[in-house]
């Protein structure tokens, strides 16, 4: 992205949750939140408006959380608290984003590993509730109609650089009326509606 000159600003969750943060290109800033209140995140989402222009692109990463392939439906705190946060980002990037939209393209993409199907694959050894960000993005692009909205799965079983270029693709897609796709080693899926029999 700062290759196409994009200013890139990464907004990471405290350590306390994620304790490892992933190495960025040099130039672009990471911003750590120092903890889960609003009222910071509204303070560090300002101040990244300040130091760096307005924001019109909103891409969250939801982290890939290891967890137990025995039966059962997995809840965990810290993927709750994440969830709940990018309903928070939604609602201060609302005004930014929609602004950014009447120059050009404004995307607000949320980013999720459950099984590279939209968690359609019959399988339970994801952590259920980042599935709540579709119905975010869904629900998003049906209010900001200006605002690209887009939720993509990405199976874990794909390399970082396969995952980069289907996100990229996906950041160029021409297509508005999809609004989530998923990708695993079977390519791109979406879902389609079909008549009953």
């Amino acid at each position: 992205m700062r290759e196409k000159g994009w200013k890139v600003v990464v907004l990471s969750f405290p350590q306390s949750l994620i304790a490892k943060l992933s190495p960025l290109p040099e130039g672009v800033t990471r911003i750590v939140l120092e903890d889960m209140s609003e009222e910071h995140l509204k303070q560090q989402l300002t101040a990244i408006a300040n130091n760096y222009g307005p924001i019109g692109t909103f891409i969250h990463m939801h982290p890939l959380f290891s967890v137990s392939h025995n039966d059962g439906i997995h809840y965990l705190d810290v993927d709750k608290a994440i969830v709940k946060h990018v309903f928070l980002i939604a609602k201060y990037l609302k005004k930014s984003l929609n602004q950014a939209a009447q120059q050009g393209r404004s995307c607000f993409y949320t980013i999720t590993h459950l099984d590279g199907a939209l968690g359609l694959k019959q399988q339970d050894n994801f952590a259920a509730i980042s599935g709540g960000l579709f119905g975010l993005t869904k629900s998003l692009n049906f209010e900001w109609e200006s605002v690209f909205c887009r939720a993509i799965d990405l199976s874990p079983e794909l390399d970082t650089d396969k995952s980069a270029k289907y996100i990229i693709a996906e950041l160029h897609d021409p297509n508005r009326f999809i609004t989530e796709v998923g990708y695993g080693l079977q390519g791109r899926v979406t879902l389609i509606s079909e008549p009953e029999d």
